[in-house]
């Protein structure tokens, strides 16, 4: 059912999703965040940080701009906002609004949120403070500033910068990477190769793949977000190719729905049957006995009466559907506002 799916999908990509960031290596600015890790300070003004956390809902609970959402889940990294008991021990915390992946690595370290409120019944946890968050890797430091595991002229990042042009033997090679931080190795982006000619490495990063914009019609992730083409639902949701589509060929029978999506519609007398999650297909087959219990074929002669269609309700099916039955048919309440079901489930609950 198409509902339920793109609500489930949107909910996993919620919480698949990676904040992309870039890193760009800078020998000359070692300790500037960008805290909203979208590469960018401020303004150009090194000492702001770009947050990149909207205004959160009235419960204190909203998404960000890396594609996280904060939960109150007790293992969730961030529960500002969420309830507590005053009294309850200062946790470690980890700011939703970043990618999890950098936690612990490098110089990124846990901040601390604490419990405040004037009663227990409106106690809530603080915002996460005291962080130390991804960083422009910085390549004469001996530190790994943006927490991606590799520290100084050993981060990709930092090959064409000046700390690493060092002298080297001619024909030697080693590894190269302009994109953004946390793209190396997702997807399609991998990292290119610097050859050492005349005792000095070249200036360029030759084959190395950077992002590039989503193709939602292929299966992969192009632009290394960790969301591969239609799974990618803030860069293809709308696409065609990402929509539920007619089933080519059809089976024995069966036809094409009239429309797409919560609006698709089937022949009296059939029912709809899918495949395949999002950018699947879809086509309206004749009801048989083998298919009692679906609540489109459950009036038919062949279902009626059948212990597999006990507990709906099949009123007569109202003039304005034509003979036509709404192909999303399959799951109740969430379907019981759907005008031309044949037969409805439990409607009395919300």
């Amino acid at each position: 059912m198409s509902r339920a799916l793109l609500a489930w999908a949107l909910l996993w990509a919620s919480f698949a999703l990676v904040c992309v960031g870039c890193s760009c290596a800078n020998s000359t600015r070692p300790h500037h965040a960008d805290t909203g890790i979208d590469g960018e300070v401020d303004g150009g003004n090194a000492s702001t940080a770009d947050t990149g956390t909207p205004a959160p809902d009235a419960n204190g609970i909203g998404p960000s701009d890396s594609g996280y959402m904060r939960s109150c889940a007790a293992d969730s990294p961030d529960l500002e906002g969420c309830a507590c008991t005053v009294g309850d021990a200062p946790r470690a915390c980890w700011p939703y609004t970043l990618d999890p992946a950098y936690r612990g690595v490098g110089l990124c370290t846990d901040g601390t949120q604490t419990c405040a409120g004037s009663g227990s019944e409106f106690a809530q946890w603080g915002p996460c403070t005291g962080e130390f968050t991804p960083e422009a890797e910085y390549c004469a430091n001996s530190l790994d500033d943006n927490c991606d595991g590799f520290t100084d002229c050993g981060d990709p990042a930092c090959a064409t910068d000046p700390a690493c042009q060092t002298g080297c033997t001619d024909g030697e090679t080693r590894d190269c990477y302009d994109g953004p931080a946390r793209t190396l190795g997702v997807g399609a982006c991998h990292a290119g190769t610097q050859t050492c000619v005349g005792g000095a490495w070249s200036t360029t990063c030759s084959g190395e793949q950077l992002p590039q914009a989503e193709d939602c019609s292929t299966p992969r992730d192009l632009n290394c977000n960790r969301l591969a083409g239609c799974f990618d639902l803030f860069v293809c949701a709308s696409s065609p190719a990402c929509q539920e589509h007619c089933a080519d060929p059809l089976m024995p029978g069966c036809v094409c729905p009239m429309g797409a999506g919560d609006v698709a519609t089937c022949p009296r007398g059939d029912f709809a049957v899918t495949t395949g999650t999002i950018g699947g297909t879809i086509q309206c087959c004749p009801c048989r006995a083998s298919d009692c219990g679906q609540p489109n074929c459950c009036n038919e002669a062949v279902c009626r009466g059948n212990g597999s269609c006990g507990g709906l309700n099949c009123p007569a099916l109202p003039a304005s559907c034509n003979g036509m039955v709404n192909a999303d048919c399959d799951d109740f309440p969430e379907d019981c506002d759907e005008p031309c079901c044949e037969c409805y489930g439990d409607c009395s609950s919300p």
